[in-house]
């Protein structure tokens, strides 16, 4: 049953996303005193009007909420509040798959789950079924959703019906009985190693003693299941081998952390014995100085020696990673773009030496100082140590309450932090742009940053006082104004000795200090571990590797046969399937179709970006999977709609595929991709570098990039339409480059503009990762095909002058 309900204030404090679920309280229907709390998912929303409801399975016997539920007429009401309510999201880097699990209590959320799941992830559900009605509940819809339904013996019957398999890189969820919820946590550690991180969700609710106790033995799976590996246990891996280093590093600082605390606790002593006239003073003063250069030392020598392990750390990561980025297909670069690699190699590794060298000993610093300190002020004066736990308890209390207040606006504030610095590099690259046409983009982006600055306005705005009241917690002043006013009565009235404030008074004073340093130590820490974890997962990260495989003899070098290639980004989702085509030395082969299908997927495989999933690709009869890289890209050359210079000369830009090139061939290179002319117009020419200030057009780059080709006299050549973004006159210049190029070769163009290829030899319609149809423009056309229509859409209106 569905209830809708009007609340003018609730979604002051709610984010509407899937999962969310809100608090009732609902009357005793006795008529008691007594309010029983129940939560239920939203599955409506309108923020504007205060519209929402909420999905209820009634039931018998029936309770509090089942009764009123059942008897509520318009205009009644009922509390509600959102506290401690929590979202699903899929992460930037979602999951292999997703393994939700639940009950007919679950399935509201389960629905707005599988809402925003992409499409081409799998999704295993599991249901645990209570009564046959169950089934009745309507279920939500995904185009790679398998349900499982599971009629419920006892608690451990939904754990045992899950299927024994690897898992790895999965996330689950669960929304279901308590009891079953116990089973199943265990069983995912257990049974499948689903690290913590990767197991979310809650018990939605408790049996009662009316529904009778279930008990059973535990059912065993007949097979032993195969224990998965998980991303989020790629830092753990990682840090392997600095692990016991970074647990000595921590003791030791524990260590050097006491030792830099005990010349106070001496300090006290020596003006305890100034104030009474004791001895030993020399004494006292001569260990605290002992003790401050020992802690100096062995902190300077900690510093040292995790710096040494650091640095052998550092090194074989480094020639780790930089291996595996040299072996990585060609794709998994053109997938992240250069700042994504650059953050990778630079940022991560940097992250990864502060944890290793500092981030742990700080943590540990931060943790031990403020308990040390603790410790020692209950030892001297429990009473006053107790006063300074007024300011701690606050401090504590006050985050956790702003922290279950945030919820989900957590996780929202980070994804809108990634959303504006996107938009804000993408606004400053298209200044130009922007200025020259001004109005919509620039408005656009003010919109959307106006929208980014009201959300934290909206968020932070009740956190005022609180933030200020943890401000006023952390101070010295504060502590200082609780050890006086505390301690000077006690010491007039006679309850402690004067002296007793002074460790008070040189240690107490300092722990709003410490409290904020455990969370930028822990900060770093956690900062390290997910640097670690991104350096993890690309290590492990499916490499190209040469393998031996028969080839065919008697093929013509310069053919490229693809036989029956299949292609997927993901398991599960063909891109490509069933593809066969023979490309023959000397002739053109176009690739068209609309929109997503697997034009630039079917010519990446060619060049080997990725290697195919079912079938093979061959040149000259070998398998392009036998070939070293050298080799392969001896023998195909390619030339992208986007040029890619190097920060280089044009000279060195030109013979990048043969470095050791004369003079004579880069110029010959240079005149046959109509561009030679312009090169000399540089400001030192062919020794011009190329960078930012380059002068020069997009037509213009690319026919470096067709020079590079020409010089690299590969005899298969895979073309991304070069003119694409070419000025007319540029687009002349680049044609006939590519004239050039292509004569007594093996070409295969990626035709984004159908006017560009009707001289093509052979035209092949893509259509959903599939061949639709192949042939001359003017078979295509008689044929009323395919082809047909994108032609008469328009994809083939434009003429070239």
């Amino acid at each position: 049953m569905r209830v809708r309900f009007v609340s003018p204030t609730l979604f002051e404090d709610v984010v509407v996303e899937p999962t969310v679920w809100l608090r009732f309280w609902f009357p005793d229907p006795e008529g008691g005193p007594t309010e029983f709390q129940r939560a239920y998912t939203l599955t409506e929303a309108d923020p504007e009007t205060g519209a929402f409801a909420i999905d209820v399975v009634l039931h018998e016997p029936a309770g509090p909420a089942s009764r009123w539920l059942r008897e509520a007429r318009p205009g009644a009401t009922v509390p509600v509040m959102s506290l401690g309510s929590s979202s699903f999201s899929v992460p930037a880097e979602p999951p292999a798959g997703y393994l939700l699990i639940g009950d007919s209590a679950s399935i509201p959320a389960i629905n707005s789950i599988l809402e925003v799941i992409p499409a081409d992830l799998p999704v295993e559900l599991y249901l645990e079924e209570h009564d046959e009605t169950d089934r009745l509940i309507p279920l939500g819809e995904h185009a790679r959703l398998t349900v499982h339904w599971v009629p419920r013996l006892d608690a451990a019957s939904l754990a045992a019906a899950i299927e024994t398999r690897d898992w790895s890189d999965w996330q689950a969820w669960l929304a279901t009985e308590a009891g079953s919820f116990k089973q199943l946590k265990t069983r995912l550690r257990d049974t499948f190693g689903f690290p913590k991180s990767e197991v979310h969700g809650r018990a939605y609710w408790y049996y009662g003693r009316a529904m009778g106790a279930f008990r059973g033995e535990k059912e065993e799976p007949a097979t032993e299941a195969p224990k998965g590996a998980w991303r989020a246990q790629a830092a753990g891996r990682l840090l392997a081998p600095v692990r016991r280093t970074l647990i000595l590093a921590g003791i030791l600082q524990a260590v050097v952390t006491l030792l830099g605390l005990a010349p106070f606790v001496l300090l006290v002593e020596l003006i305890r014995r100034l104030i009474e006239g004791g001895g030993s003073l020399w004494a006292i003063g001569v260990s605290a100085l002992v003790l401050l250069g020992v802690g100096t030392l062995l902190e300077s020598a900690l510093v040292l020696w995790v710096h040494a392990a650091d640095a052998r750390f550092a090194r074989d990561l480094r020639h780790r990673l930089l291996g595996k980025l040299a072996r990585l297909p060609l794709g998994w670069f053109t997938a992240r773009g250069s700042g994504a690699i650059a953050k990778l190699v630079q940022g991560d590794t940097l992250s990864l030496h502060y944890l290793v060298t500092h981030a742990v000993p700080d943590a540990v610093a931060a943790v031990v100082a403020p308990v040390a300190v603790l410790a020692y002020l209950f030892a001297v004066d429990w009473r006053l140590a107790l006063v300074l736990l007024v300011p701690i308890l606050v401090y504590l209390v006050t985050t956790s309450i702003m922290l279950v207040q945030s919820g989900p606006k957590t996780g929202q504030a980070m994804r809108w932090a990634e959303r504006m610095a996107g938009e804000a590099g993408a606004y400053l690259e298209g200044q130009p742009v922007i200025r020259v046409f001004g109005g919509a983009a620039a408005s656009s982006f003010r919109r959307r940053l106006d929208e980014y600055i009201g959300f934290l306005g909206d968020w932070q705005r009740p956190f005022t006082g609180k933030k200020t009241m943890l401000d006023f917690a952390t101070r010295p002043a504060t502590f200082l104004l609780l050890v006086t006013g505390v301690g000077t009565p006690m010491v007039v009235g006679g309850g402690t000795e004067p002296v007793t404030l002074i460790p008070f008074l040189l240690l107490g004073t300092t722990f709003g200090a410490r409290l904020l340093g455990i969370g930028y130590g822990l900060g770093g820490v956690r900062e390290g571990m997910l640097a670690a974890r991104r350096i993890q997962v690309v290590l492990d990260e499916p490499e190209l590797s040469t393998v031996e495989l028969d080839g065919r003899g008697g093929v013509e070098p310069g053919t490229v046969e693809l036989d029956r290639v299949g292609f997927a980004y993901r398991s599960g989702v063909p891109v490509l399937e069933n593809v066969s085509l023979t490309l023959r030395p000397g002739t053109v082969t176009a690739l068209v179709g609309p929109s997503g299908a697997g034009k630039s997927t079917l010519a990446a495989l060619v060049a080997r970006f990725h290697d195919v999933t079912e079938g093979a690709i061959r040149v000259g009869g070998k398998d392009i999977r036998s070939f070293a890289a050298d080799e392969l890209y001896g023998r195909v050359g390619f030339v992208l709609q986007d040029p890619q210079l190097v920060q280089g000369t044009v000279r060195e830009n030109i013979a990048l595929a043969v470095p050791g090139a004369g003079e004579d061939q880069v110029f010959a290179a240079a005149r046959d991709a109509q561009i030679h002319e312009r090169i000399l117009r540089l400001p030192q020419g062919y020794d011009t570098v190329l960078g930012a200030g380059s002068q020069l057009s997009g037509g213009e780059r690319q026919r470096v990039a067709i020079a590079r080709a020409i010089l690299a006299d590969a005899p298969v050549l895979v073309l991304d339409e070069a003119t694409a973004f070419a000025d007319p006159e540029s687009e002349y210049l680049v044609q006939q480059a590519l004239d050039r190029l292509t004569a007594g070769r093996t070409v295969l163009v990626i035709a984004h503009r159908l006017h560009t290829v009707t001289g093509a030899d052979r035209i092949v319609v893509l259509d959903r990762g599939k061949i639709a149809e192949s042939g001359t423009h003017e078979e295509l056309l008689a044929s009323d095909g395919r082809y047909t229509r994108l032609w008469q859409a328009g994809a083939g209106a434009e003429v070239t002058a």
